[in-house]
């Protein structure tokens, strides 16, 4: 994490479908259920195993660059932006690892988003090396609900609040 305790942003995604990877845009609207145009932005969760009642607590991923970073130094790859489907990359925060439920991302534009979990590395990861998977287990960032709608863009301030 930055001396400063500020991170920011460097790229923010979105795509209309599900899966990897969503694709990088100048900026992105911050609507009450996520990032408006975005596969994930809804007010109920999207799963074939669930009957569509079920609360959106994974309104918009964030992924922090220096998992990237770090890849590309063990494997000799490159994830580009949008690379895990998240909608927001930082850098300058750490890995996000450390960061808890009930936690809060407070972004320069006056966006709000609250940590809901950490998110789980899945399969389609290995698209880029089989071993992706494993090494970002614990740290493929967080997803978050939306409290304060907005927008985003890259080099937007970011900073973690209570």
């Amino acid at each position: 994490m930055s001396a400063s305790g500020l991170g920011e942003v460097v790229a923010v995604c979105l795509s209309p479908h599900p899966g990897i990877p969503k694709y990088p845009q100048e900026r992105v609207t911050v609507g009450p259920w996520g990032i408006v145009g975005d596969y994930h932005a809804r007010p109920h969760a999207v799963h074939p195993r669930w009957d569509g009642t079920r609360p959106n607590r994974r309104q918009v991923s964030i992924v922090a660059r220096e998992v990237y970073a770090e890849l590309e130094r063990a494997l000799g790859i490159k994830v580009p932006p949008g690379g895990f489907a998240e909608n927001v990359l930082v850098q300058g925060l750490g890995d996000l690892s450390h960061l808890q439920p009930g936690q809060r991302l407070l972004f320069s534009s006056g966006v709000v988003l609250e940590v809901t979990a950490q998110n789980i590395p899945c399969k389609n990861l290995a698209v880029y090396h089989p071993q992706v998977p494993k090494l970002v287990y614990g740290r493929r960032g967080v997803v978050a609900v939306v409290v304060t709608t907005g927008t985003i863009s890259p080099g937007d301030l970011v900073r973690i609040g209570p």
